[in-house]
């Protein structure tokens, strides 16, 4: 991959980037109908390297002259010529291409110019060696990495067997990537293979340097002998570390045997991975979306996390509430939203943020934010409940709630149960009165409380400070909800 500096100068009616060359990203693979191969060529050109001018008084449009051969020693033997426009566009994007180009069995060299049609000082080119050898062996093309996929039957030049393929020329995934995508075809295998199913296998590998590699992933498809075949996967990559990778694709026969491979290299970023605290410096903050908080938004954000710290977390979360200093909240909102998601921690925040507005709507008390009360960091911690109750016509207690959940990861626990009530009866402010999940109050008493103030309150046996439940009565139904809810 290339990286080139970006510096912006504005001048006139044109946006000029000055200081670079174009920053083109090139990848190709053989495909073949049934009557031909063809080479399939993807282009992506990098906005920040292209001179975009204004087409309107809104809009801005770039344009890029480019040639592509493909040579046969000194003749070639086809090409095409265009200009690759970009749409109008408010800011600059980068620009995207895919060509197909027919190309018999042979040897060749795929050469591409590209000319920047506003700036005659900014070019590129490239070069690769060009072998088309499909025959009635069973063969593999080319793998072809993907941003991604969806499905999509129109037109588009980037569909293909009813998807539409992002491709990635620049073999890199950065930060925000989760999923690594490949498509790739297979021909002839069943002149190879007859009534067996054969099997394709994919596989990343990190490079450590030295010819040494550590395997991080694999999987499997089985696949049954035809004319032509596709390959489409996406592989989870949201671990992979920054570094350089390898991707390889076998074809493989009953017997385990090794029919074909294909291998290409990719590069990862993922930054805040394994990041330690000193690794988020000052610098760091500054290019990350907590810079851009106020100190009211940034108060808000970690009272709405508040209800997931504990421990010394909380300690250090109250203490840095009470203070006036910027700088410790974004740092402590960042770090917290790294380890949610490291390949995209503002994503992270939004969506978290999303459930907390929703939260507090639903359980404000008027003295404090809904994530606040109990109910809310209940479910801001563990969730929405699978069922609940809410009671106000029980005339020996206030109103009361029980929340289950049926199956509670946090613990490995089943049926899972909160019992919060109102004693106050202010507002929404209940109070978590008992819980069966371990590690949250726990109270055997609580039946004793939640009746604590009825008229003519009884408890089972003779000694009420050891007694933990209530005589049975027609107006006490908390327990018989507790229980057989």
């Amino acid at each position: 991959m290339k990286t080139k500096s970006l510096f912006f100068c504005i001048a006139g009616l044109l946006l000029h980037f000055a200081g670079r060359a174009l920053d083109t990203g090139v990848s190709y693979a053989v495909y073949a109908t049934p009557e031909k191969p063809y080479i399939e060529i993807n282009i992506e050109i990098a906005a920040a390297s292209v001179t975009f001018k204004r087409a309107d008084s809104t809009h801005l449009q770039a344009g890029v002259e480019t040639l592509i051969l493909i040579k046969k020693g000194e003749t070639v033997v086809n090409f095409e010529k265009y200009v690759l426009n970009s749409p109008l566009v408010d800011i600059p994007q980068n620009l995207l291409d895919v060509k197909r180009l027919s190309i018999p069995n042979g040897e060749y060299t795929l050469e591409i110019s590209f000319q920047d049609i506003n700036d005659a000082e900014n070019k590129d080119s490239y070069a690769a060696p060009l072998l088309v050898a499909i025959d009635e062996n069973i063969h593999l093309s080319e793998v072809q990495l993907l941003r991604g996929f969806r499905a999509d039957n129109s037109d588009n030049p980037f569909t293909k067997n009813g998807y539409y393929l992002e491709p990635l020329p620049f073999n890199f995934y950065d930060r925000s990537a989760v999923l690594l995508a490949f498509y790739a075809e297979i021909y002839h295998s069943n002149h190879s293979i007859v009534d067996a199913d054969y099997s394709v296998r994919y596989f990343i590998e990190q490079e450590k340097g030295n010819g040494i590699k550590t395997l991080v992933s694999v999987g499997n498809q089985r696949k049954k002998p035809s004319s032509i075949d596709a390959i489409l996967v996406q592989m989870d990559i949201s671990k992979l570390e920054s570094g350089n990778y390898s991707l390889t694709v076998e074809l493989r026969n009953a017997a385990n045997e090794l029919l074909n491979t294909r291998s290409l290299t990719f590069q990862r970023s993922n930054p805040f991975l394994h990041v330690t605290e000193n690794e988020i410096t000052d610098e760091v903050l500054s290019r990350q979306f907590v810079e851009n908080l106020d100190e009211e938004t940034l108060r808000y954000g970690l009272r709405a996390i508040s209800a997931m710290a504990v421990g010394e977390e909380s300690e250090t979360l109250k203490n840095i509430l009470q203070g006036k200093e910027l700088k410790p909240m974004r740092y402590y909102l960042f770090r917290y939203f790294v380890r949610q998601d490291a390949n995209n921690p503002e994503q992270a925040y939004q969506k978290f943020m999303q459930v907390a507005a929703a939260v507090h709507e639903k359980f404000k008390s008027g003295f404090r934010y809904g994530f606040e009360t109990d109910r809310g960091r209940t479910f801001l911690r563990f969730g929405r409940p699978d069922d609940f109750i809410h009671v106000e016509d029980d005339p020996g207690a206030p109103p009361y709630e029980i929340w289950v959940y049926y199956n509670f990861p946090k613990t490995n626990q089943k049926n899972v149960k909160f019992l919060f009530y109102n004693p106050s009866l202010a507002g929404e402010d209940f109070i978590m009165l008992h819980s069966t999940a371990r590690g949250e109050i726990n109270n055997p008493r609580w039946e004793i409380t939640l009746y604590a103030h009825a008229a003519g309150t009884q408890t089972e046996g003779d000694n009420y400070h050891d007694a933990t439940t209530m005589q049975r009565n027609v107006a006490r139904n908390a327990r018989t909800y507790f229980e057989d809810f």
